[in-house]
């Protein structure tokens, strides 16, 4: 395999681009998007004729993105006939480069997969896992032609793939942190109601908080009511209305 360096404009144009696949997520892309940025941007190392990545998943590849027509039929028929370099990946195996197709070993070890690129005009394929933190979160595919891919554009394919991959990872940190926020916030307002509750009872029974709350609790332990849910309508009822009503003073 040659060692061809990148031309100063191509390295800056994919560095530019190893950026927005890492920032990806935090400006709000979504999966398919990123794949889809990584599958142009890939076709931008020199040697790469056609681009496809998906997604790891308990059943196979999901979510997968093609630079083209070409590929995205190449990635179809690997989930289809389960067999190829993309599947082989997301099942651990390591990074495979310039993989000659017309070799009996392809042919072998792929039949359908083989077969099908050879007629798609590819001589060879390059496919490298999306790897962050001992995790395969899925795999690049390279479509190109036996030997045109020098090792300098596998690095600089290595590169995109692993800043998909840190994006992806941040991804899923984002939606956990949100999820968390959301639940906070839910056990807050569901706090700061109750806390409204105990005051307003407090206040009707002429009771210290501790035994509001426990009139509180009660009521809804007997009724099967949630304790935020009875407390909202104690908080949003008139003083009149059940579960506990003000009561009448005698004239």
């Amino acid at each position: 395999m040659k060692t061809e360096p990148l031309a100063t404009t191509e390295a800056q144009e994919l560095a530019a681009n190893l950026l927005a696949l890492v920032d990806a997520p935090s400006r709000g892309e979504s999966e398919e998007r990123l794949l889809r940025r990584l599958t142009r941007v890939a076709v931008l190392v020199p040697g790469v004729e056609a681009a496809a990545c998906s997604l790891a998943g308990p059943e196979g590849p999901l979510h997968t993105a093609a630079s083209d027509e070409r590929t995205r039929r190449l990635e179809c028929l690997q989930v289809e006939s389960r067999e190829g370099p993309c599947l082989d990946i997301t099942r651990g195996e390591g990074p495979l480069a310039d993989i000659p197709m017309s070799h009996p070993h392809s042919r072998t070890r792929w039949p359908r997969f083989t077969s099908r690129v050879l007629s798609e005009g590819f001589t060879a394929v390059t496919a490298l896992p999306l790897h962050h933190q001992e995790r395969t979160l899925g795999a690049l595919d390279l479509y190109h032609q036996h030997g045109r891919l020098g090792s300098s554009g596998v690095r600089w394919a290595r590169l995109l793939a692993d800043a998909t991959a840190v994006g992806l990872a941040h991804r899923d940190v984002l939606r956990d942190a949100l999820v968390r926020g959301d639940q906070l916030q839910t056990a807050l307002n569901s706090r700061v109601v109750i806390e409204q509750a105990k005051g307003i009872l407090a206040e009707r029974f002429d009771c210290d908080l501790q035994e509001a709350f426990e009139r509180l609790r009660g009521h809804a332990r007997t009724t099967r009511t949630k304790l935020s849910d009875l407390a909202t309508l104690i908080v949003s009822n008139p003083a009149d209305s059940p579960p506990f009503p003000r009561q009448r003073r005698a004239p």
